[in-house]
Parts: structure tokens; C-alpha cells; sequence
């Protein structure tokens, strides 16, 4: 693919699978999924395509996120594990990208009710294309789309606790939720933040960087030293994860501003290394350095 380095290649081909597989399709392989416990009722499941939180108890068990369509199965079979003889009830979708909502059709076919933004559903009710990797991802199938959505705030009152969905804009894409556990002191910020990686703006679905760090600073708002802070991609956080995550995206952004500015071109921007400081510590997720320095390159040239 044009201008993208391996890793980014890597991602892409991640979404591809996640928009073409069948959660029947035979011949797909699935990941395994392993299970870490977050607090009692909640378990965060990975290996399915973006991290998925499961929250089981009495009235039922609600996932966030639900992975590619080819994990299904396995992620099916993890709950299973977790709540045994637990249907799921519900499924809150972050965002819409397939990684996230892939598993959507297996759970809802089941019976489970799915919840999204206003914003997700309508982008995933369409064929979407995704110039940043040259990918064609065909519109959700109709079991697979949320069938309750909501424009700011939402709350399910369940197994003793609240979650409360709280969608934040133009941040990542223009439909993101935070999900946070009030009572348990857990959020699931999706594709918000990539622990260890540079993010991924879907500039095409109204993600830009400044609604992505004001996203960050309202979970920072409210979270504490004793926040369990979930990514979409990568390992459990913490508050201070999340908090350096926000300055490297500040003074990241910064620097390619200043130099935009200045009348530089992208290459001239990519010369100058504005993340260099950074590498070390989120050069080995998905999104290459020099991605990362395109994306913000691009979405400020939008504002100028």
C-alpha cells in the first residue's frame, strides 16, 4: 500500500479480515482468547480483535465490544466460561470500525439487544471506505446493527452497579462512547486510546485530534489513581498511562502544527521526527510514526 509502513500494513489487513470473514466462514482461523479478571463481574477478553469487557452477574452478562466476526465463536465460548449458562443480554458497541463490531451478528442473532451510538449505527447502515488502508468494508448486516441508540448519555442499571455510556465527539470517529463502570471504578475507552501505540484518527468518519484529547481529558476528569483503564488495543492501564498518552498526543500535535505553519510540507514535517521523544514508548503498535505524523498533518490542514 502507498506511504504506509509495516505496522500500519498490519492493521490494515487486521480490518480487512474483520470486514470480510464470517463468523461461519469455514477455513477463517480464530485467535484464542485469554481472560483476565478486572473486578469482581467484569473480565476483559482479548484476542479477538479489539479488546472486549464482559460484565456478568445476576440479571446478565453485557459485553462492550464484540470483536471480529471470525473470533466470535471463540469469544462466544470464553463467556460461556465466565457466566456459564449465561446468555448474553446485551452489547455495547465503542465505535463502529469491524474490529469492534464484528461480532455483533452472532450475538444478536442470539438474542442479545445491541447499543451504540446514533452516529455508529448510521455509518455502519452504509458501505464504508477506508482510504487511509484501501479497504471496502460492505454495510453491517441487519441483525448486526445497534437496535438502541442514544446521542449523549445512557446508563444500564444492572447486576447491582451502573455503566454509563458517554459519547464524546469528532474524537476518534464521530460515534465513540467511553463506557465506564461508576461503582467499579472501570472504563472501556475503545479506540480512544491504544496503550503502547500511536492512534489511528478516522478523519473520513469525523475523528480529528482535538476532539481525541478532549475525549482523554474527560476521562481524566474523572478517573482516579485506583481507575482500571481499559484501551481498545493493548494492556490494562492507569490513569498516569492515560495522562502520558495525553501529552504525547499534545506535543506531538504541537510540533507538526508549528511546522505546518511555517508553510513545511509533510515531508518537511516527517524530516523534523516530531515524534522521536515518543517512539521508544508507542512506536510497536499499529500505526507507524510516520502515519501518525500524516494523520496529524492531514487533519490540520483540514482546519487551515
Amino acid at each position: 500500500m502507498p506511504r504506509l509502513a509495516v505496522r500500519a500494513g498490519s492493521l490494515a489487513a487486521m480490518l480487512l479480515a474483520c470486514a470480510t470473514a464470517s463468523p461461519q466462514a469455514p477455513g477463517v482461523a480464530a485467535p484464542g482468547i485469554e481472560v483476565q479478571r478486572l473486578r469482581p463481574g467484569l473480565h476483559l477478553l482479548s484476542g479477538a480483535g479489539g479488546n472486549v469487557v464482559a460484565w456478568s452477574g445476576p440479571d446478565g452478562t453485557v459485553l462492550v465490544d464484540s470483536g471480529t466476526a471470525a473470533g466470535a465463536p471463540q469469544l462466544v465460548e470464553a463467556v460461556a466460561g465466565i457466566a456459564p449458562g449465561g446468555a448474553v443480554r446485551f452489547v455495547v458497541n465503542t465505535h463502529w470500525h469491524p474490529d469492534h463490531t464484528g461480532g455483533n451478528e452472532t450475538f444478536g442473532r442470539a438474542g442479545a439487544l445491541l447499543i451504540g451510538h446514533d452516529n455508529a449505527r448510521a455509518t455502519m447502515t452504509r458501505p464504508q471506505e477506508l482510504r487511509e488502508y484501501d479497504l471496502r468494508i460492505p454495510a453491517s448486516a441487519r441483525a448486526a446493527l445497534p437496535v438502541v441508540t442514544f446521542g449523549d448519555e445512557l446508563t444500564l442499571h444492572l447486576n447491582g452497579g451502573r455503566l454509563a455510556l458517554l459519547h464524546v465527539s469528532s474524537a476518534h470517529t464521530d460515534g465513540d462512547c467511553v463506557a465506564w463502570w461508576r461503582d467499579a471504578n472501570v472504563v472501556h475507552m475503545g479506540d480512544l486510546f491504544y496503550a503502547g501505540g500511536y492512534p489511528f484518527v478516522d478523519a473520513q468518519n469525523g475523528g480529528t485530534l482535538a476532539g481525541l484529547v478532549a475525549a482523554i481529558e474527560t476521562v481524566l476528569s474523572r478517573a482516579d489513581g485506583r481507575t482500571i483503564v481499559v484501551p481498545g488495543h493493548g494492556p490494562v492501564s492507569t490513569r498516569a498511562d492515560l495522562v502520558a498518552y495525553r501529552d504525547m498526543l499534545v506535543a506531538v500535535g504541537r510540533r507538526v502544527r508549528e511546522l505546518a505553519e511555517q508553510g513545511r510540507t509533510v515531508d518537511d514535517v516527517l524530516a523534523d521526527r516530531p515524534t522521536a521523544a515518543y517512539d521508544e514508548r508507542y512506536a510497536r503498535g499499529g500505526v507507524s510514526p510516520e502515519r501518525f505524523v500524516r494523520i496529524l498533518f492531514e487533519d490540520l490542514a483540514a482546519l487551515r
